[in-house]
């Protein structure tokens, strides 16, 4: 009987070095735990920031598309109003051409008359 109890307080500091060494280690996976979590969550912050980025960049250039098809189709609408006064000019320059000519052989005419 004095044996066990000899191995009594033994085994009770024993127990109570595990105990201190699992407390430890326990505390020590939680602050590991922690950092990881944290670092997991850092990377899916900066995750989702560049994902909102990305997709601010795209909507940009989504518009500037579409502003420049519409100032294409502007341009393209443009030089056809100037094709189109370029012939008008050219039918009119035609017509006073013409004209001018019947005005000079009118003159022509009319002073040989006199």
């Amino acid at each position: 009987m004095k044996v066990l109890k000899k191995l009594s307080p033994e085994i009770d500091l024993d127990t109570k070095a595990s105990n201190i060494l699992g407390l430890g280690l326990e505390t020590k996976l939680d602050e590991l735990k922690y950092e990881i979590l944290q670092k997991i969550d850092k990377e899916l912050i900066d995750s989702q920031n560049a994902r909102d980025y990305v997709t601010q960049k795209y909507d940009e250039l989504c518009n500037k598309i579409q502003f420049l098809t519409e100032l294409d189709a502007t341009v393209t609408g443009f030089r056809g109003d100037v094709k189109s006064i370029e012939k008008r000019l050219l039918e009119l320059t035609n017509r006073i051409d013409g004209i001018e000519k019947v005005v000079i052989s009118r003159d022509c005419s009319g002073s040989l008359l006199l």
